[in-house]
C-alpha cells in the first residue's frame, strides 16, 4: 500500500513575474509590435519552465501604462498557460507614476497580488519604457520602495529609443539590471532575454522577509547572471541551470 506521503501534492513556490509595460503613443507601430510578439512567445517558454521545475511555479501579471494603468491580465496573477493575449496598443502619455502607485497597490498580502505570500520566492518587476515619464513619478517611486515586497525582488528594465536609462535605473536600483535598444527586433529578443534570465534568478530566491528591511541582494544576483553570460541575448545558460 502506498505511504501517505505518495498522496499528498507538495505545493511549489510562487514566483511572481510582474510586466508593466509603456503603451503611450511613442510605442506605436513597430515597437508595440515587437513587444505582443515578444509577449507572445515568451508565454509559452514560461509555462515550460514551470512544467521543468518542481519547486517554484511561475504567475504572471501584465500591466499597460500610458494615460492611466491597466492590468490586461485582470486583477490577479496567472499561470502562463491561462493569460489570453490579445495583444496592446499604444497611445496617450507616459504616465509612469501612475503605474509605480498601481504596482505598489498589487504588492500587497492583504488586497494585491501576494496573498499567496508564503513560501514565495523573489518576485520579478519587469519595466518596459521608450520615454520620460509625463507626470511626477518620483514621489510615487519613492512611495514604491518602502514596500517589502519590491525590496526584495528581482527588478529589470528594458529602455526603447528615446528613454532615460537614468530613471530606469532609479526603479531598479541597480544599472546593471538595465538595458537598451533602438531595434524592435532587438527589443523582443531582449524581453524574451530579460523574462526567462529573470525568472530563472528568482526562483532561486525565496523572499522570507515581508516585514522588516531586507537585504538588497536579488537584483543584483541578476545583474551578475547578466555579467555571467556577457551580455548576450541568449537563454540557453538560463534554461540550462533551470
Amino acid at each position: 500500500m502506498a505511504g501517505i506521503l505518495d498522496k499528498v501534492e507538495m505545493t511549489r513556490r510562487m514566483c511572481p513575474v510582474i510586466f508593466l509595460v509603456d503603451t503611450s503613443g511613442s510605442m506605436d507601430g513597430a515597437p508595440i509590435g515587437a513587444v505582443n510578439s515578444a509577449i507572445e512567445g515568451v508565454l509559452p517558454e514560461l509555462c515550460v519552465m514551470n512544467d521543468e521545475n518542481a519547486d517554484a511555479e511561475i504567475n504572471v501579471a501584465i500591466m499597460s501604462f500610458s494615460g492611466g494603468a491597466d492590468w490586461v491580465t485582470g486583477e490577479k496573477l496567472l499561470p502562463p498557460q491561462n493569460v489570453a493575449w490579445n495583444g496592446l496598443d499604444a497611445i496617450g502619455p507616459t504616465e509612469m507614476g501612475v503605474a509605480f502607485r498601481e504596482l505598489g497597490k498589487k504588492l500587497s498580502i492583504e488586497t494585491g497580488f501576494m496573498r499567496r505570500a508564503s513560501g514565495s520566492v523573489a518576485p520579478v518587476l519587469f519595466l518596459l519604457s521608450d520615454g520620460a515619464p509625463t507626470d511626477d513619478y518620483k514621489s510615487a517611486l519613492a512611495k514604491l520602495k518602502e514596500n517589502n515586497w519590491y525590496k526584495v525582488a528581482v527588478r529589470v528594465a528594458i529602455g526603447y529609443g528615446d528613454a532615460d536609462d537614468n530613471i530606469l535605473a532609479e526603479f531598479t536600483g541597480n544599472r546593471e539590471t538595465v538595458l537598451h535598444t533602438n531595434s524592435p527586433e532587438d527589443l523582443k529578443k531582449m524581453i524574451r532575454f530579460v523574462s526567462i534570465t529573470s525568472s530563472m534568478v528568482a526562483s532561486h530566491k525565496v523572499a522570507t522577509n515581508t516585514t522588516e528591511d531586507a537585504p538588497d541582494d536579488n537584483t543584483a544576483a541578476l545583474a551578475e547572471e547578466l555579467e555571467a553570460q556577457g551580455g548576450e541575448m541568449t537563454t540557453a545558460s538560463a534554461e540550462e541551470a533551470w
